[in-house]
């Protein structure tokens, strides 16, 4: 039977066409999305500027308007320049009066702008010239004199002209404020077009435009070339902004259409452009794609044959019909490379498994002699002494203890083994120490069958027991605790060895809290660095461990690890 070895058959070129095409249109969708939404934030944006600029330009006409108001009402009623020129009227005192006055008058221009023009007006006489520098062609000056002349009869009181109006002189507009007292008329007049400077650097676009409106009347627009109903339509690229009289405090309301496409089209087409340039790689693209798929793919898919070929110790394919000479050489070489391929990794896990073993036997029989030879030497003493019970307790536990200690090769035991160990350990150490050294066991009821590391209970309580008798006095009683109880959850051991001695420096209790190896002056791991390599050998990260020093001193270890059920 002849087993097809196209397990993944070629598809054809227009299945390559259609994801392509597929790909190409995402990415036209993304590129479309993309431009919109760019779009969208450069519309906001830019409505968000014009609107914060236009506020501050309202604030700032505000207050000069308030200011204009608050010193025409002052000068034309208590300006002691005016009574001067009216007591000199037809005098030779008269021209310096009113040179002196239009010196006040231009001294408070410099902190509004000389766009603001002054016009003072004496009834009496028939008297009108500007207060002001002025910035009026001389008919168009002739023209105010004689408006404001010829309301002579209307002018009572100062609530009358009491606001700014529009004034239409020559074709252009003026917004004029009035102040009538008795004999005097004051006068101040700015065009629209000046008032309208500060926001002239605004980019509206072609069609965007700036409308100046008094009582609903057009009074001024930027661009002429639009007709009220072309600045009606409004759609996505387009945006108007309308800020009514009443709104902003101010004798006219402002219109700002904005032409988007118009303001921003350099944005636009650079969006455009992006979208052609990836048509334009996306074309190129397939046809590398083509190219890659007739000179690359297939002598690859051809290999691929042969190596599955390989697998199956089935022969070889030869490549005489192939262009790439390199994939030929390869053949004849990978199928000897993957069998050393396999071997290797056979031989790096079996070594691998073999350190680990080892490492595990060494930490959990890594013991220090002094220990030996503390036993040998106390039997020695009490023999000398004739303390043959105390003999007789040494060499049981120290024989029951050793016994333990051999004879245990296994990564766990019944938690009742461990403490039986542990006891023997204490009962060598009691003797060892006599009545300066006491422990304590509190052990709840049915865990005994509970599985255990061997020997990490006793690295803790010797290291307890060391550091506790080479710091403390001779005189005091180093006790030490042990107590195991099930977790809340009950699939956990909470393990607590505490004692009374000096505790932890806190050099070595700072590197124990934050996980750091610790070292032993000739340079070897110490007891708790091999005692939590194996627990994160065992537990992975299913344990945890935390060391800190009591209220009065002593050394508190405090050991979480998972419940296991002795196996049968």
């Amino acid at each position: 039977m002849i087993r097809s070895i196209d397990k993944n058959p070629s598809r054809s070129i227009n299945y390559y066409l259609k994801v392509l095409l597929i790909i190409i249109v995402i990415i036209l969708l993304i590129n479309m999305l993309i431009s919109m939404l760019t779009l969208s934030i450069t519309r906001k944006q830019s409505i968000d500027t014009i609107t914060n600029t236009v506020n501050l330009y309202i604030e700032n006409v505000r207050s000069n308007l308030n200011a204009v108001d608050h010193f025409m009402i002052w000068t034309v009623v208590h300006e002691p320049l005016i009574e001067e020129m009216e007591e000199n009227m037809g005098m030779d005192k008269f021209p310096q009066n009113l040179t002196n006055f239009r010196t006040r008058v231009n001294d408070f221009q410099y902190s509004i702008g000389k766009e603001y023009q002054f016009f003072l007006g004496l009834k009496e006489g028939s008297f009108f010239s500007n207060a002001s520098p002025i910035k009026l062609p001389y008919q168009d000056y002739l023209q105010v004199k004689n408006y404001f002349f010829s309301q002579n009869d209307s002018l009572h009181t100062y609530e009358i002209f009491s606001t700014w109006k529009a004034i239409k002189i020559n074709e252009t507009f003026y917004f004029y404020h009035l102040v009538s007292y008795e004999n005097r008329i004051f006068v101040c007049l700015v065009s629209a077009e000046d008032l309208l400077k500060p926001l002239n650097s605004f980019n509206l676009g072609s069609n965007g435009s700036i409308v100046i409106k008094q009582e609903g009347k057009t009074i001024l627009t930027t661009n002429q070339q639009m007709g009220e109903e072309e600045t009606a339509s409004y759609h996505f690229f387009t945006s108007k902004l309308l800020f009514q009289e009443k709104n902003i405090l101010l004798p006219f309301s402002l219109q700002i259409n904005v032409d988007h496409f118009g303001a921003f089209k350099h944005v636009v087409i650079t969006q455009v452009i992006l979208i052609l340039a990836t048509i334009v790689i996306s074309i190129i693209l397939f046809f590398i794609l083509l190219y890659i798929k007739n000179r690359l793919i297939f002598p690859i898919q051809k290999f691929s044959k042969n190596l599955s070929e390989i697998n199956n110790n089935k022969n070889m394919i030869n490549f005489e019909s192939n262009s790439i000479i390199e994939l030929e050489q390869a053949n004849t070489q990978f199928k000897n490379l993957i069998q050393e391929i396999k071997k290797l990794k056979i031989n790096i896990y079996e070594q691998e498994l073999e350190k680990k073993r080892i490492e595990m036997d060494f930490l959990r029989l890594q013991i220090k002699p002094h220990f030996y030879i503390n036993c040998l030497s106390s039997i020695h003493s009490m023999a000398e002494m004739q303390m043959f019970t105390e003999i007789k307790k040494m060499s049981i536990a120290t024989s029951r203890y050793f016994r333990y200690l051999f004879q245990t090769n296994h990564h766990f035991v019944s938690l009742k083994k461990e403490l039986d160990h542990i006891r023997d350990y204490l009962a060598i150490q009691q003797l060892l120490h006599g009545p300066t050294f006491q422990y304590k066991t509190s052990i709840r009821l049915n865990i005994e069958e509970m599985q255990i590391p061997p020997l990490i209970l006793q690295t803790f309580i010797e290291n307890s027991i060391k550091h506790g008798f080479s710091d403390i006095n001779y005189e005091e009683t180093l006790i030490i605790s042990l107590s195991i109880t099930p977790a809340k959850d009950e699939q956990k051991l909470n393990i607590t060895i505490k004692d009374n001695g000096p505790g932890y420096p806190p050099d070595i209790l700072d590197k124990l809290q934050n996980q750091l190896p610790i070292s032993a002056a000739n340079g070897k791991q110490i007891g708790i660095n091999n005692a939590i390599q194996r627990l994160q050998m065992l537990y992975g990260n299913s344990f945890s461990i935390s060391f800190s020093n009591g209220m009065n001193d002593g050394a508190i270890v405090e050991l979480v690890i998972p419940t296991q059920l002795m196996e049968e």
